[in-house]
C-alpha cells in the first residue's frame, strides 16, 4: 500500500512535473512512499538538493521568502534513513509556514508537525514492521535527529546494506578495547553502556568519555590481549 496522495486530481504538466520528480527521487525513498514525497514536493514548492555526506548532520531546511524554500538530504542515507529526514526537514517548512521564524528549531510546534507528516507513512506500509513500530515510538517524542535514538539506528542498520559489515560501540562488550573510525590510533576501554552513549576512558586511566553507541569501531579486542 502507498502513503496516500494529496492531490485528488493534477493538470498535464503538474503530471509531468511529477513524474520527472519521482525518477530523481527513486534511488532514495522505498518505492511506495515515491509518490506522495513528490507530491510534498510540488505542494508546499520546496527546492530538494542531494548532497555529499555532511559530518553531523543527516539534512537541513532553509527558508526564502520570494524563492521558494531548500531543503537537503545527504546522498549516502539509506532509503528509510533518507525518508525519515526528508520528512523531518519537511517538517521544518510546515512549522514555519504556521509559526514563523520565532520558534524553538526541534520544539514542541516542529515535534506536531513532524507528526502530522510522518502519519500517511506510518499509516501505510512503507516501513517493516519491526522498523515501523520503533518509528511510532520514537514520534512520541521525536528527537533533534534519529541519531539520538539508538534503538530506531540500530533498526534503520538492519535495512542498510551498506552498514550491516560495520561494527559499532553497541556491539561490543563492557571492558573491550577499541579504536573509532576517525581516531584509529586512540584507543580506549567501553566501560559503561548508557542509553544513547557508553561511559569510556583512555588504557591509561586517565580520561574518560562519552562515546556514541553508534560510533563506528575501527578496531577492537579484549582488553587483555593488548598487553
Amino acid at each position: 500500500m502507498n502513503a496516500k496522495s494529496i492531490y485528488e486530481t493534477l493538470s498535464e504538466s503538474q503530471l509531468v512535473h511529477k513524474k520527472k520528480l519521482m525518477d530523481a527521487l527513486k534511488s532514495f525513498v522505498p518505492q511506495s512512499a515515491l509518490e506522495r514525497c513528490a507530491e510534498l514536493i510540488m505542494y508546499h514548492k520546496l527546492h530538494l538538493h542531494i548532497e555529499v555526506e555532511r559530518k553531523g548532520r543527516y539534512g537541513d531546511y532553509s527558508p526564502h521568502s520570494g524563492h521558494g524554500n531548500r531543503i537537503s538530504v545527504n546522498h549516502n542515507l539509506s532509503q528509510f534513513e533518507f525518508l525519515i529526514t526528508f520528512i523531518h526537514e519537511v517538517s521544518h517548512h510546515t512549522c514555519y509556514i504556521k509559526h514563523g521564524p520565532h520558534h524553538e528549531a526541534h520544539g514542541e510546534e516542529w515535534k506536531m508537525e513532524f507528526r502530522i507528516n510522518m502519519k500517511a507513512f506510518l499509516d501505510s506500509e512503507v516501513f517493516p514492521y519491526d522498523l515501523r513500530a520503533a518509528l511510532s515510538k520514537h514520534m512520541v517524542n521525536p528527537k533533534y535527529s534519529q541519531s539520538a535514538d539508538v534503538k530506531l539506528l540500530q533498526l534503520l542498520k538492519k535495512y542498510d546494506k551498506t552498514k550491516q559489515d560495520i561494527t559499532h560501540l553497541s556491539d561490543l562488550q563492557d571492558g573491550m578495547a577499541f579504536t573509532i573510525k576517525n581516531y584509529p590510533d586512540s584507543w580506549m576501554r567501553r566501560i559503561k553502556k548508557m542509553r544513547t552513549y557508553a561511559l569510556c576512558e583512555s588504557l591509561d586511566g586517565k580520561h574518560k568519555y562519552k562515546v556514541h553507541l553508534m560510533a563506528e569501531v575501527a578496531e577492537f579486542k579484549a582488553d587483555e590481549t593488548l598487553n
